[in-house]
């Protein structure tokens, strides 16, 4: 059923006795590069734990936000990701943190990110506004995207992977990995009511990003995985961008489930696709004037 590797990530990921455990466990063998951990402003004026990987020298910075469903998740368990990205692409990679629900719904953990995004913005740490770039996994992914249609302003880039970007339940890839592949089609369904527990928001495309206007962000890179019920999210993503006419690039990793992007301790297509998107990075950063 899964590709090699993949099976018994799953089975390692269900042991853990605590987050602390599964990222210590899936940070063995990543990238090291310089860090900093330190604290942004929150929307409501609280402390948020930020960590900056750094990268080159002048470099653009990309803001990443973790998944968890909205609800969980943390910068340790995408150390790998990050850590890769900053030595492969030699950007800096800013790992923040937001509130969760269902303590703190919607829009409260978005209002973080986009409180985080203009203090980066604002001079925070001290790189250029127009060399900034957004992007997440899973429900980060969501969030990033929501950043971009709710702050505008120029963004170097999006990158995205395995993001939320819907509410349609009924799509190829819902039914046909509904159940038996890591995140369940009704887990998605609960995930959505703690984070929107009154359902008030179901036209709001800052929690459904395909139901907004998405003409103006800036070139999108889609890392997705195949054997995932958000899958055809990320279709259906890069179907709107195409009409549109905005810049993007899909990739879908084939016999991989949601998740795999940290887990390169394990299934070797992870550390392939982070240096897939480092690459993207690199790219975009040669092309700009220094």
């Amino acid at each position: 059923m899964f590709a090699e590797g993949v099976e018994k990530a799953q089975d390692v990921n269900a042991a853990f006795a605590s987050p602390e455990d599964a990222a210590r466990y899936w940070a063995v063998g990543a990238k090291q590069v310089p860090t900093e951990t330190f604290s942004y402003p929150g929307s409501a004026g609280q402390a948020q734990t930020a960590r900056l990987y750094r990268g080159d020298d002048g470099a653009p910075v990309l803001i990443f936000i973790h998944g968890g469903g909205w609800t969980n998740g943390s910068i340790a368990l995408n150390d790998r990701a990050c850590g890769a990205l900053a030595a492969e692409a030699g950007w800096n990679i800013l790992s923040i943190s937001y509130r969760l629900s269902p303590k703190h719904p919607f829009p409260a953990g978005l209002d973080d990110c986009r409180a985080a995004l203009r203090w980066l913005r604002g001079g925070g740490l001290g790189f250029t506004p127009a060399r900034i770039a957004i992007g997440g996994a899973s429900a980060g992914g969501n969030l990033a995207l929501a950043c971009a249609l709710a702050e505008g302003g120029a963004l170097a880039a999006l990158l995205l992977f395995y993001p939320v970007c819907g509410d349609d339940f009924d799509t190829a890839s819902y039914q046909r990995y509904a159940e038996g592949y890591g995140l369940a089609l009704a887990r998605m369904q609960e995930l959505f009511s703690l984070y929107d527990p009154e359902m008030l928001h179901r036209d709001n495309p800052l929690l459904y990003p395909l139901k907004g206007d998405l003409s103006g962000l800036p070139h999108c890179e889609i890392i997705s995985a195949e054997l995932d019920v958000l899958a055809d999210d990320s279709r259906h993503l890069a179907e709107r961008l195409k009409q549109t006419g905005v810049s993007h690039a899909l990739h879908i990793e084939p016999g991989v489930t949601h998740g795999f992007i940290n887990r390169g301790r394990l299934i070797p297509a992870a550390d392939q696709c982070l240096t897939r998107a480092a690459h993207a990075l690199k790219s975009l950063f040669e092309s700009e004037p220094t």
